[in-house]
């Protein structure tokens, strides 16, 4: 069988939670922001008489809470009792609750699917990559990647289905997941890995996660995703950064050692944020039986993945059991706006007109298999 496998930092989010559509996305959205702040607030207090219970009544009717349909932004939870009931001819509520402590739920913002054009450009790279295989970087949950999977990669007749994610440790919800033609049949997180930092004292390894993807492919034999989003460049000190992206590869290199490289399918996918030539990347970039799909001769062109035109940052790492296999390397740019692409050698699509509508500022990068 043919088989491609890609991997792609989608730097774009699928789905957004309605408190940051409120805050410029809409006319209404800082009325509507303020109003969800304030009946919070009051459904806090220990006791809803008098004018905080007219105050929540106002607010739970204004939202119309009372009519059938529920609103666009945000609903209640009411998990054990209740806080409000209808009135019977459904003009209005009426409150249930005396107070914080009489009932337990809270204000719950509405999430929705984002169909901007930046979404459905990265819709539009998936779509030219055709990976029967994809590891995705940057995204919110497993919810909000089956939601774009259902809508705009249906769309576009490019849909999988199986898709599989694990929330990681990022507090910002950043998590690494596998889009797949073929079943998923386990998944091993690292989320709980640790290591000692300079301090002495223990601290998370992994800044999302790396978990181990097991993919049934059609014979019957598995493949082995480890999707990864390694520490970036960015914010912080950059000796404190570099040390833990070091610890990070080093960590994916000592579970690659549960695997046999010369006969397991395994690969090692993802945005690892630092060059080949790197010093935190070294020890596993070195690893006896792995190799860079874009160190292939078979790879027509530059191997540069990120908007700069210059840095490989994205990575295909196989072991020796697939890089034996290995028929055609590419990297999909059509994705990443530049005025002048790249002096013509790469353009854009026509849908991408400037950084705002660009899929992300990350090429995708895919390697074809004769299994």
């Amino acid at each position: 069988m043919n088989l491609r496998i890609a991997t792609y930092n989608v730097n774009n989010l699928f789905e957004r939670a309605s408190v940051m559509q409120l805050d410029g996305f809409s006319p209404d959205g800082a009325g509507v922001l303020q109003d969800v702040q304030r009946l919070d607030g009051l459904l806090e207090k220990n006791s809803y008489k008098g004018a905080v219970g007219a105050e929540i009544v106002g607010l739970l009717e204004k939202y119309e809470f009372h009519k059938p349909k529920k609103n666009r932004w945000f609903t209640i939870n009411e998990v054990r009792k209740k806080l409000f009931s209808v009135k019977q001819d459904g003009t209005g509520v009426t409150l249930v609750a005396a107070g914080r402590k009489s009932w337990l739920g809270w204000v719950e913002l509405i999430r929705d699917s984002v169909h901007e054009a930046s979404t459905e450009n990265t819709a539009r790279v998936i779509q030219a990559v055709k990976a029967h295989i994809l590891c995705v970087v940057e995204v919110e949950d497993r919810l909000a990647l089956d939601r774009f999977n259902k809508s705009l990669l249906t769309a576009l007749q490019a849909d999988y289905p199986h898709n599989l994610l694990i929330d990681g440790n990022d507090d910002r919800g950043i998590d690494v997941g596998l889009l797949s033609q073929f079943a998923i049949r386990s998944v091993r997180s690292h989320i709980d890995d640790v290591f000692p930092n300079k301090a002495g004292h223990k601290v998370l390894k992994f800044s999302r996660d790396c978990p181990e993807y097991e993919v049934v492919l059609p014979q019957g034999q598995s493949l082995w995703m480890l999707c990864n989003h390694l520490k970036s460049k960015g914010y912080g000190n950059q000796a404190d950064n570099n040390d833990k992206r070091a610890g990070q590869a080093n960590r994916i290199r000592e579970i690659l050692g549960r695997f046999d490289l010369t006969q397991d399918f395994v690969v090692v996918a993802g945005d690892l944020n630092d060059t080949p030539d790197s010093a935190p990347l070294k020890g596993l970039l070195q690893t006896p039986n792995l190799f860079d799909v874009l160190a292939s001769p078979k790879l027509q062109g530059p191997r540069w993945t990120y908007q700069d035109g210059k840095d490989q940052i994205d990575y295909l790492l196989v072991s020796k059991a697939l890089h034996d296999k290995l028929q055609k390397v590419g990297i999909e740019r059509h994705g990443i706006f530049r005025a002048d692409n790249f002096n013509g050698q790469f353009p854009h699509f026509p849908q991408v007109t400037d950084k705002v509508t660009q899929a992300s500022d990350h090429a995708a990068v895919w390697a074809d298999f004769k299994l």
